[in-house]
């Protein structure tokens, strides 16, 4: 099946930042040049790290709706919890935010199509319950635990489970890696909420890979969330030696579970590389975010589930067409392959650097050890 592209997602909504240049030399076949190419054949470019920004006009429906398959299923690590192979992300900008109808359209159409869990940023807690009228007992939750501004640990968690109206959340995560972090006395609020049955999943997100070492001998980790897409991952098919040990493996031979996040490379890399899919593919026949979602299905790693921010019905259609239909085309690995040597020319301009951990986990830059 040879999917299409429609304006209207994932990304063609921007600002401006700080303002860099760059050098390309023609490796991409005029891929570029975007604004004109010099008689030596060097193009210069120049690149901002450029935010989607949110525009009510994402909001409407461009993307046909999926249709056949059905969505794929896993289990985080080997807690028993069994999770749809997508989880629908609710980090989304500040404009989206009143467009409460529109939200929850998105929300129970991914939840029709077969995802079965959710993940819920401090920011949405408030709103998300109304979201989820009509499944909000069987929804999986994830959300974040640990100290607030406002609330320790347990308070925290409390103030989640009474704004869901439930007695546990399924997946809950923490960023803390090192015992002289303000929150590291939180891992073990945590665990002692799991033992009475308030938790039944706690996870850690890394930025990088060093960051797991203390973490996992200190406590029974049930599952790790690390970047994972067609170009920001460490484990990417092919480009180690045999004797390479991929973070997947490593994590599930300690029976951790394997969780990914980022698909799309991020929300500062998506407006540049869609700009230049559209010049690679000019007539639309290839849609860029199914082509990266098909990627980490064919990619042989295996997530438990995939988490990824959704911004648009058209977003959700978008990734649940490649879950449906999960076969990825040669011509779908052609545009990949292309936007992966774009990738590599402009990661350094693209990201701003509270996103510069993002380098470290592509292939070419990654210093091959674990």
């Amino acid at each position: 099946m040879e999917s299409t592209r429609q304006n209207g997602s994932f990304g063609e909504r921007m600002s401006g930042m700080k303002r860099r240049t760059f050098l390309a030399s023609g490796v991409i076949g005029g891929a570029l040049c975007f604004g004109g190419c010099s008689r030596a054949g060097i193009r210069e470019k120049v690149i901002r790290p450029k935010m989607i920004d949110f525009d009510p006009e994402i909001l409407k429906v461009t993307v046909p709706k999926p249709s056949g398959g059905t969505m794929p299923m896993g289990e985080i690590g080997k807690t028993g919890i069994k999770v749809s192979k997508f989880t629908f992300g609710s980090h989304i900008p500040a404009g989206l935010i009143p467009y409460i109808k529109e939200r929850r359209e998105m929300i129970h159409a991914a939840f029709d199509y077969g995802v079965n869990i959710i993940d819920v940023y401090a920011d949405q807690y408030e709103a998300m319950p109304g979201h989820l009228e009509g499944f909000n007992n069987t929804a999986l939750l994830s959300t974040m635990g640990g100290r607030t501004e406002k609330r320790n640990a347990e308070q925290e968690h409390e103030h989640i489970l009474k704004l869901f109206k439930r007695d546990h959340v399924d997946l809950v995560r923490m960023y803390s890696h090192n015992p002289s972090a303000a929150n590291w006395p939180d891992w073990e609020v945590l665990f002692k909420l799991k033992e009475k049955g308030y938790i039944r999943a706690i996870g850690v997100p890394i930025h990088f890979i060093p960051e797991l070492d203390t973490i996992l001998d200190a406590y029974p980790i049930d599952y790790v969330v690390f970047p994972y897409n067609f170009y920001h991952n460490i484990v990417y098919t092919g480009k180690f030696p045999g004797d390479y040990l991929p973070l997947a493996k490593k994590l599930r031979d300690k029976g951790v579970g394997v969780v990914t996040m980022k698909p799309f490379a991020s929300e500062y890399f998506m407006p540049h590389i869609l700009k230049a899919a559209k010049e690679m593919d000019p007539k639309n026949k290839i849609s860029l975010p199914q082509a990266m979602i098909r990627f980490i299905i064919n990619s042989g790693l295996n997530p438990d589930t995939t988490m990824s921010g959704m911004w648009s019905l058209n977003d959700v259609y978008e990734a649940m067409t490649a879950f449906l239909n999960p076969k990825m085309t040669n011509d779908e690995n052609r545009l990949l392959e292309r936007v992966r040597k774009f990738a590599h020319l402009t990661e350094s301009a693209c990201l701003p650097a509270h996103y510069r951990f993002l380098d470290q986990w592509a292939p070419e830059n990654h210093n091959r050890t674990v």
